[in-house]
């Protein structure tokens, strides 16, 4: 063998280390790709059903609503029709006037009325001082002295 031999054999066998090397590097990168498609596809399905979710949420809160909003209508009418039918057919006047008391006046309308549009308005949250200071205990000078604001130099 000549030199000639060996620097072809030495060129063709680091070519074929080389191509090696660069399978496996990209096997190695091929992986991890694979691996965020799978994860990105499972973040998809898991937003979908989310999203699922909060319609079928949506939905029972509405159908809920509706139902008590039926019940409340006929509960009403059925206490005027107990009503009516006392005043009719009872002779126990305590009985009477026991079942008027029941039926809700103006005023308490007006104070439910009043109720759910107070509840409906914003809630201002809690603040750390009094509407009428300046300064409130999470301010940096809260609890100093007007003499001690700068701090000690050394």
């Amino acid at each position: 063998m000549n030199l000639a031999d060996t620097q072809w054999i030495l060129v063709i066998s680091s070519f074929l280390i080389g191509a090696g090397l660069g399978a496996l590097a990209y096997h190695l990168m091929n992986a991890s790709v694979a691996q965020n498609i799978r994860i990105r596809h499972q973040l998809t399905e898991r937003e979908l059903e989310l999203n699922q979710l909060r319609e079928g949420l949506n939905d029972h809160f509405s159908r809920t609503a509706d139902g008590l909003a039926g019940l409340s209508k006929q509960l009403q009418t059925m206490e005027q029709q107990i009503r009516t039918d006392a005043s009719a057919l009872s002779t126990d006047e305590t009985l009477i006037k026991r079942l008027s008391q029941l039926e809700p006046t103006e005023s308490d309308k007006a104070a439910f009325d009043a109720a759910t549009e107070e509840a409906s308005e914003p809630i201002e949250p809690p603040k750390d001082y009094s509407p009428d200071s300046e300064r409130g205990t999470l301010s940096e000078d809260f609890g100093l002295n007007e003499d001690i604001k700068e701090p000690p130099r050394h």
